[in-house]
């Protein structure tokens, strides 16, 4: 890890690959034209990635599956959540979720002391757990409509000693959701995807694949239930920014405190308000907030 001082960034990390966690810009980076076994659609700020089958998968390097981008204002200058962006994150996250979901568990990935690391730690603090009071919660709001939620923010190897997919798998294993959603940030290779884009996908996640620090895989095939992934960018390589700079090197805004901040609040509240749609926003903000 290294320190490198680029105008509006700051903190460098040196990593052992060069790629971006994001769909979209894997199919942009490559021949369009030829890209067979990857359908596009863009549509009023939202752009569907659908893998389809091995050959679209080597092609941008994306398990099969569905990646859907959804555009925002940027979360540096961003005030208030309750402008409509709700309604477009939860439209999304539902269409990929299973039906008939009985309980699901929210995962938050992410190094807590390492901010632009934090995504998923911090979506936390905004995350309504149900699972330990959904009676009382029916009562109190005169509705048996409570899905059952549990969350968790799983820590890093090195402070815990065990995987990320293995404490999961560990928890799923006793509370028996009917989903996984996991929370964690993203690299990007474009500077303006910074904190101005949220990425969904139903495949799963492999933290840190972004930055070449690979870890076990979170997906259905290792948990046995759907996992649907949200993230958003939070570091972009140097060398969007200066070509002498090695290409292994990764920086975050120095807005980064912001992005987090409002990233994990809108992440936050709009799975809350996914999961727990007959409860309004402004409720549930009031539980959380």
């Amino acid at each position: 890890m290294g320190i490198l001082l680029l105008k509006n960034f700051v903190c460098v990390v040196i990593f052992l690959e060069n790629r971006s966690d994001l769909a979209l810009e894997c199919y942009e980076s490559g021949d369009k034209t030829r890209l067979s076994g990857v359908a596009v659609k863009e549509e009023n700020g939202v752009t569907t990635v659908d893998v389809l089958n091995d050959e679209g998968a080597a092609a941008i390097g994306k398990p099969v599956g569905r990646y859907v981008t959804l555009e925002v204002n940027s979360f540096v200058y961003d005030t208030d959540i309750f402008d409509g962006r709700l309604d477009d994150f939860a439209d999304i996250l539902h269409s990929l979720l299973p039906e008939n979901i009985g309980c699901a568990l929210v995962a938050g990935l992410g190094n807590n002391n390492i901010t632009a690391d934090a995504l998923g730690v911090r979506t936390g603090e905004y995350i309504l757990p149900t699972r330990h009071i959904i009676n009382d919660l029916k009562k109190a709001f005169g509705t048996d409509s409570i899905m059952s939620v549990a969350s968790v923010a799983t820590g890093v190897l090195g402070d815990t000693g065990v995987e990320t997919a293995e404490i999961i798998k560990g928890v799923a294993s006793q509370i028996q959701p009917s989903c996984v959603i996991t929370v964690d940030a993203l690299a990007a290779s474009s500077p303006d995807r910074l904190g101005t884009t949220v990425q969904f996908a139903n495949t799963g996640i492999t933290p840190g694949s972004g930055v070449g620090n690979h870890r076990h895989e979170i997906s259905a095939e290792t948990l046995g239930v759907p996992v649907i992934s949200v993230g958003i960018p939070t570091v972009v390589r140097v060398s969007a920014y200066d070509k002498n700079v090695g290409a292994n090197a990764y920086v975050t805004p120095r807005e980064i405190d912001r992005i987090i901040q409002q990233g994990a609040k809108l992440i936050g509240m709009g799975i809350n308000v996914t999961l727990q749609q007959n409860l309004t926003a402004q409720d549930i903000y009031a539980l959380v907030g």
